[in-house]
Parts: structure tokens; C-alpha cells; sequence
């Protein structure tokens, strides 16, 4: 995994696989995606511009990559690496308790978006 950030206004960040390149490898995977505005946190820094989208294996629920576009992607990507790196599952994080107001937290409401 190499992950990078493009520090645009807002980020860009990308860690593993895009939708496209699970699909070529013949994946099952299921996507969640959520827009920046609901995330409690960049509303609240009037950030709310952009999205989350997460591919997920749909068998094992592994994380298989992410890509965000909004603020501060580049941290919140690599939770998500870290993530991966401990072959943490989506439902995982989607039961974890983060702190409030986090971007972290929008972990818990992307995995459970389509």
C-alpha cells in the first residue's frame, strides 16, 4: 500500500484499491460512500465539501481502499490505513467508539452507507 494526499483545497486522499481496480480483479466488493456534509465535524469547521468512499471486501469485510475528498482526507485516510495494515474489518470500525466531534467518527456512519 502506498497512500498519498494531493493538498488541493479541499484534499484528496487515496490508500489501496479504487472501485475500479477491485472490479478488474474480479472482487465482490460493496462501496460505502457518504458526502462531508454529514460529517459532524466538518460542519461544524464549515468544511463540508466532498466524500468518503470506501471499498470493501464483501466476504470478509476487509478494507481493501478508500479515497476522501474533503478536510483534512490526508489524516483521516490514515486511520484507515492503519486500519487495513491491522486487517481491522468495516463493521469494526463501524462499532467503534470515537471521540465527538472527530472526523474520525465518520468512520462509524460511512460503514454502514451505500
Amino acid at each position: 500500500m502506498v497512500p498519498y494526499v494531493v493538498f488541493t483545497d479541499p484534499e484528496l486522499a487515496r490508500v489501496g484499491l479504487s472501485e475500479a481496480e477491485a472490479r478488474s480483479e474480479g472482487r465482490a466488493i460493496r462501496v460505502a460512500r457518504m458526502g462531508m456534509d454529514r460529517v459532524a465535524r466538518a460542519l461544524e469547521m464549515d468544511e463540508a465539501r466532498g466524500f468518503i468512499k470506501i471499498v470493501i471486501d464483501a466476504e470478509t469485510e476487509r478494507i481493501l481502499g478508500a479515497t476522501i475528498l474533503g478536510v483534512a482526507a490526508g489524516e483521516l485516510m490514515s486511520v484507515l490505513e492503519v486500519a487495513m495494515m491491522g486487517g481491522l474489518t468495516a463493521s469494526t470500525l463501524r462499532d467503534a467508539t470515537f471521540a465527538h466531534p472527530t472526523l474520525a467518527e465518520s468512520l462509524n456512519n460511512v460503514m454502514t452507507a451505500r
